[in-house]
């Protein structure tokens, strides 16, 4: 009887050792997620502006796929690729990581914008900006 015991009771703490390494083994073995702000993230050289100015933006992407930049308050010459109803910046450089666009401010009505972005799955955190 004592054997069954010890036996049982060697399997029971065995079980609860495994499941407690579970998790930590599985969270161990997954890669950490990149992050399109790693390294800089989304900037834009002037956080106040007027309508028909001309907004320069960077982005630092690392190796995530740039799907956009939108925002409000950019004139709308071309079609959202999701639909929405904001202008999309106009990439002129896309390559090692990071990004440069251009977007022209709309003629919209004073306030705050946030210029966002889209890389890879996700979306990047946005900045705000004020036109008078």
């Amino acid at each position: 009887m004592r054997k069954l015991k010890t036996a049982f009771a060697g399997a029971t703490l065995a079980c609860l050792a495994l499941t407690a390494a579970a998790p930590i083994a599985t969270a161990a073995a997954q890669p950490a997620p990149v992050s399109a702000t790693q390294g800089g993230g989304l900037t834009v050289d002037d956080t106040v502006v007027r309508p028909g100015e001309q907004l320069t933006i960077h982005l630092d992407h690392g190796p995530e796929m740039l799907s956009w930049i939108s925002s409000g308050s950019f004139v709308r010459d071309s079609e959202h690729p999701m639909g929405a109803d904001e202008g999309v910046a106009h990439v002129v450089r896309d390559s090692g990581g990071s990004a440069d666009a251009v977007a022209t401010i709309g003629d919209v009505p004073p306030g705050q914008y946030v210029v966002h972005a889209r890389v890879g799955g996700g979306s990047v955190p946005g900045v705000t900006i004020t036109v008078r």
